[in-house]
C-alpha cells in the first residue's frame, strides 16, 4: 500500500511558524509620513481664513510639485481650499485610513494578496482613465467622483504597502522551522 504524502509547502510553513509582523519601518516612517501628509492636505482651513493667505501657505508649497491644486477642482472648508485637489485629498485620506485599519488585520491581508494586486491594478486603471479623460476634455468629472477615485486608489495603495511590509518574525534560538524545539 502506497502512502500518498503531499509535498510540504515550505513558504507556508515558514509563514505559519514565523508569526509574521509588520516591518519596523511601517511604524517609524510609513504611518507617520502618511499621517503628516493627510493632516497637511486637510489643514489649511485650520490655519487660514482667506484664499490669499492659502496661496502663501506651506501646505500649498509642499504639495505644489505633486498636485495641480486648481481651485476649481479643490474642496473648500469655510471658504478656504484644501491643500490638494479633490482626487489627491481622497488619495491621502484613504491611504492613511487603509494603513491605520489594515495594520491591525495584516494577517488577513497576506491571505488575500491576489485580490489586493487586482484591486491596485483596477484602481490605477480607473485613476488613469478618469485623469486622462479630464485632461483631454472627453468629460469633466465632478469633485465627488474625483474624491472617490482617489480614495479607491489610496486604499488600494495602502493595502499593497501593508502587504509588502509584512515580514516573518525573527526566530529565537531553539526554534525550528515548525515551531519551538521541545526536548
Amino acid at each position: 500500500m502506497k502512502h500518498s504524502q503531499e509535498p510540504i509547502d515550505m513558504h507556508a510553513a515558514r509563514q505559519r511558524s514565523a508569526n509574521p509582523v509588520l516591518h519596523p519601518l511601517f511604524y517609524l516612517v510609513v504611518l507617520p509620513a502618511s499621517l503628516f501628509f493627510a493632516f497637511a492636505a486637510w489643514s489649511p482651513p485650520l490655519f487660514y481664513s482667506t484664499v490669499p493667505e492659502w496661496f502663501d501657505s506651506w501646505q500649498k508649497a509642499l504639495f505644489s510639485q505633486v498636485c495641480h491644486q486648481q481651485p476649481d477642482r479643490t474642496l473648500y472648508i469655510r471658504d478656504v481650499p484644501l491643500a490638494v485637489c479633490s482626487r489627491c485629498t481622497g488619495i491621502y485620506t484613504a491611504l492613511l485610513a487603509a494603513l491605520a485599519t489594515l495594520s491591525f488585520f495584516f494577517t488577513f491581508v497576506i491571505k488575500v494578496k491576489l485580490y489586493i494586486m487586482r484591486m491596485f491594478v483596477m484602481a490605477s486603471l480607473i485613476l488613469v482613465l478618469d485623469g486622462a479623460s479630464n485632461l483631454f476634455q472627453v468629460w469633466q468629472t465632478p469633485d465627488f467622483i474625483r474624491l472617490l477615485t482617489g480614495a479607491f486608489w489610496g486604499f488600494a495603495t495602502g493595502a499593497l504597502l501593508i502587504f509588502s511590509l509584512v515580514v516573518p518574525r525573527k526566530r529565537k534560538r531553539g526554534d525550528n522551522l515548525y515551531g519551538t524545539c521541545s526536548t
